[in-house]
């Protein structure tokens, strides 16, 4: 049985995950609108690349920490299959290390990033305006997240092929 925090960590990437998936939908459909509108009607929407620039990010940000959750990111494993387990296990913790690093200065970054967009009241320059705040927001949390996986990835059960296809 898992842990309380591990749970939560887990439900929320799962959650960022299912809101991915509604992201895409929107997109799909918007996009096709704007072309539509665009090319038989010559009437473009002023604000749908905006948005769907936007979702992009979120669609890279946010929906990472369930991929990491899931080990679907992809990864060179030659040296770590090739191992023995106490080589792997160090292995995975020299990689969570250096993944939980580097999430912490981009989620770091990311901060800094919204809280002066919001101090100073920035907008995106468009007819939509949309405050920078919002955008800005994913990268803090999509990478606390993310390094929030990384640092459960030594403690998680390793999967054999078998697993993977059973949870998938």
């Amino acid at each position: 049985m898992t842990s309380l925090p591990v749970r939560t960590i887990d439900a929320l990437s799962r959650i960022l995950q299912a809101g991915g998936v509604a992201a895409l939908a929107f997109m799909a459909i918007t996009v096709t609108y704007d072309a539509l509108m665009r090319y038989l009607f010559a009437a473009p929407t002023s604000w749908s690349l905006e948005i769907n620039s936007f979702l992009v990010v979120y669609l890279a940000l946010m929906t990472a920490a369930d991929v990491e959750r899931r080990g679907d990111h992809i990864g060179i494993t030659f040296l770590k299959d090739a191992a023995s387990p106490v080589a792997a296990r160090v292995i995975t913790v020299l990689i969570s290390l250096v993944g939980i690093g580097f999430c912490s200065v981009l989620a770091y970054r990311g901060y800094l990033m919204a809280h002066d967009a919001w101090s100073y009241g920035e907008r995106v320059s468009s007819s939509f305006g949309t405050p920078n705040w919002i955008p800005y927001s994913m990268l803090p949390i999509g990478f606390t997240l993310l390094g929030l996986q990384f640092a459960l990835n030594p403690f998680r059960p390793r999967m054999t092929d078998e697993k993977v296809n059973a949870v998938v």
